[in-house]
């Protein structure tokens, strides 16, 4: 597709800066950052590009915005339907606005309008236990948001093998309709962003950054356990860049580790993204004990900043990586461990490695990106 003035109604998803909310990453990270990316993108590719005018929500309870959100946002996506014809609908995250209420909304309208959106993971992944333990027994409405999209995005060849493995076993014909129907367009890390964020000054003894969701399919304890026996023996500092929730084993691990080190185990507390990406220039390691991870967005963030990033050699690690197998380490804490150790005291190979993901990471800015995308759109 290209522009020709053609007019794209954006759907984001909710986004927060507030640290009282406990939300996923699209709400307080990629949902901010890599969808800003893209709006810029497609607008500086000579998209219209508009959102329909969602009410604030902030007056509500933490823990009902959200959700309110969500229900405005269908509201206010009908009165735009109703006044305007936008040549395509894009939906940032398709289980945060469901397209199959979009379609709903435009069958009854008797408009047809294609949608394109977006997969942030899928019960069909079965390592993703946020949708099966906070949403459980909606695999096929999750299916159906899927087939309801003309066009769907996807964030790596890992998600459309994966989506492609386990819908099969319900359906082949459902399974290779959708693959015929998607394209596999990566995610944007917001470079200008983070270029505008970097220090000028290094930190004077090394750092490991830990910039994951705190949630159990990013086993943050893992590394919590290793770092247990690794920070005594050198002088480096810790920083944990989310909020826990402390009545959460992770919450609790977390906390332990701070009280042991306290002047080397920073609690970041949901940074600002200014604060946030100066920590990635800053550091000289990431860690990553994902046992779930489609992308990686906050691993490429850290790549980009030439750090070097240690990672489970599982999901989408080996393909953003370029298979790095120097960067690469297997299940459990000894491959973990053996790694963080190896490039605390080998400096140049982790300014080496770093460099090579760094260009690994170039891959994946808004022009890339972008393009990939709107060379998918009907």
């Amino acid at each position: 597709m290209q522009a020709e003035s053609r007019s794209i109604l954006y759907l984001d998803s909710y986004t927060t800066g507030d640290p009282a909310e406990k939300v996923a990453s699209d709400a307080s990270g990629y949902g901010i950052t890599a969808s800003q990316a893209i709006r810029s993108g497609l607008a500086g590719r000579g998209f219209e590009v508009s959102s329909p005018a969602v009410p604030s929500v902030a007056d509500l309870a933490p823990e009902l915005r959200s959700l309110s959100w969500a229900l405005a946002g269908y509201r206010a996506t009908l009165d735009t339907l109703v006044a305007t014809d936008p040549d395509v609908v894009f939906v940032f995250h398709s289980f945060r606005t469901w397209p199959t209420q979009i379609r709903h909304l435009l069958l009854e309208l008797g408009k047809n309008i294609p949608i394109v959106g977006y997969t942030h993971g899928s019960h069909w992944d079965p390592s993703d236990y946020v949708r099966t333990r906070f949403y459980p027994g909606l695999e096929m409405a999750d299916l159906a948001n899927l087939i309801a999209m003309d066009r769907v995005l996807l964030v790596s060849e890992y998600m459309r093998e994966t989506l492609h493995h386990n819908i099969s076993a319900l359906s082949p014909r459902l399974a290779d309709d959708l693959m015929e129907r998607s394209a596999v367009v990566g995610l944007p890390i917001n470079t200008a962003l983070i270029d505008a964020c970097r220090p000028t000054q290094a930190p004077d003894s090394p750092a490991i950054v830990f910039n994951h969701a705190p949630v159990a399919s990013k086993n943050p304890q893992l590394f919590i356990a290793v770092m247990a026996r690794i920070l005594s023996d050198y002088d480096i500092q810790v920083l944990f860049t989310r909020g826990f929730d402390l009545t959460t084993a992770e919450g609790r691990a977390v906390a332990d580790l701070h009280t042991s080190f306290p002047e080397q185990v920073v609690l970041g507390n949901n940074l600002s993204l200014s604060a946030y990406y100066e920590a990635l220039w800053a550091a000289d390691l990431q860690v990553s004990t994902a046992e779930h991870e489609s992308l990686g967005i906050a691993t490429l963030e850290a790549m980009y900043t030439g750090t070097c990033c240690i990672l489970l050699d599982l999901g989408s690690y080996p393909e953003i990586t370029g298979h790095d197998t120097e960067v690469l380490y297997p299940p459990g804490e000894e491959g973990l461990e053996e790694r963080i150790r190896w490039f605390l005291d080998h400096p140049a190979d982790r300014a080496r490695a770093g460099e090579r993901l760094r260009q690994q990471a170039l891959r994946y800015t808004p022009e890339q990106v972008v393009g990939a995308i709107i060379a998918a759109l009907p």
